[in-house]
């Protein structure tokens, strides 16, 4: 039984979101490897075909109906391919040029970014809280990415890598316009991840060409896309999903502090990454942005654009979803 989202942690309830923030933190170290090797394009559409295949090996085991409606699988497609495949896209394309430590942080940019397009698309409002929150996560956003150009890093590397979040946050609205209390969240995930995946391969043949033979890749970036597609793709939307389900989005969202932390250390650990203190005190400014955007308002607090759906913020249920 799930319980309220301001129920405390349970010793088993921190395991499951220290496991995701492994998982997705260290997800970028996996695409920083893989990359080395594997044309971006494959890296989403590999990552998305065997997290897509776990998922709905354990819908069809369960024997979970997919979700067969046209509505919801225009829906669903939209999402894996615009609000998904796009993002995972563009963070790898960028992790050609930049260290995995620095798009770990720059994703932490997720839930202000799915508020921006949540109020964009009239389902969301913000308060005087939110739009400090903004405005500060936009500071910290320009520290990082100002101290990186001035040290001469890629300028068109790093707009991609601060504009990927967006394609996460309108994967997060269509959801909760198309999808949320109307189709079962993992079948519906494992279409959406396996939809993505055909477009994604269909994309890459186009762009890149045919897939490299496993055969002609390197055991460790082989086995990077492998750790990528089963844990930081299919065991970690199960394990998310999960703990809403436990703990309740607010509870879950924190997740979203806790990945740049692990990308940064992962990065530093495994790949001998070194950042300025720009990237330190931007992901902090960073982070205390995305906690003042997500709090709720306080009473007496005007809403500066009407709300739709009042009851949960969207920006609660976006997380870093590397």
């Amino acid at each position: 039984m799930s319980r309220s989202a301001s129920s405390s942690f349970t010793p088993r309830d921190a395991g499951l979101l220290i496991l995701l923030s492994l998982l997705w933190g260290n997800s970028f170290l996996f695409i920083k490897t893989a990359v080395e090797e594997i044309p971006p394009g494959w890296i989403v559409a590999g990552r998305m075909t065997i997290g897509g295949a776990l998922l709905v090996g354990i819908v069809l085991s369960r024997q979970i109906s997919l979700p067969r409606r046209r509505r919801v699988l225009v829906a669903l497609a939209t999402i894996g391919v615009a609000g998904t495949a796009a993002g995972w896209f563009g963070q790898a394309w960028a992790q050609q040029f930049l260290d995995s430590g620095l798009v770990a942080v720059l994703n932490a940019t997720t839930p202000g970014a799915t508020l921006l397009l949540a109020v964009a698309f009239g389902i969301e409002r913000l308060h005087a809280m939110r739009v400090t929150g903004l405005l500060v996560a936009v500071v910290g956003s320009v520290i990082i990415i100002g101290g990186e150009v001035s040290a001469g890093g890629p300028v068109l590397a790093l707009a991609i890598a601060a504009i990927a979040p967006f394609a996460y946050g309108l994967g997060s609205v269509i959801t909760r316009k198309e999808i949320s209390g109307r189709v079962d969240t993992l079948p519906a995930v494992a279409v959406q991840l396996t939809l993505g995946a055909a477009v994604a391969s269909v994309f890459s043949v186009a762009v890149e060409g045919p897939p490299p033979l496993p055969t002609d890749i390197p055991l460790v970036p082989a086995a990077a896309l492998l750790a990528l597609g089963l844990l930081g793709t299919g065991v970690a939307f199960i394990i998310y999903f999960t703990l809403i389900g436990r703990v309740g989005a607010t509870n879950a969202s924190m997740v979203t502090y806790l990945v740049p932390v692990v990308g940064l250390i992962a990065g530093a650990i495994f790949r001998g990454e070194r950042f300025g203190p720009n990237v330190f005190l931007g992901a902090a400014t960073l982070i205390v942005g995305v906690y003042l955007a997500q709090r709720r308002p306080v009473p007496g607090q005007g809403a500066l654009t009407p709300p739709s759906v009042p009851d949960q913020s969207i920006a609660e249920q976006a997380t870093t979803k590397p």
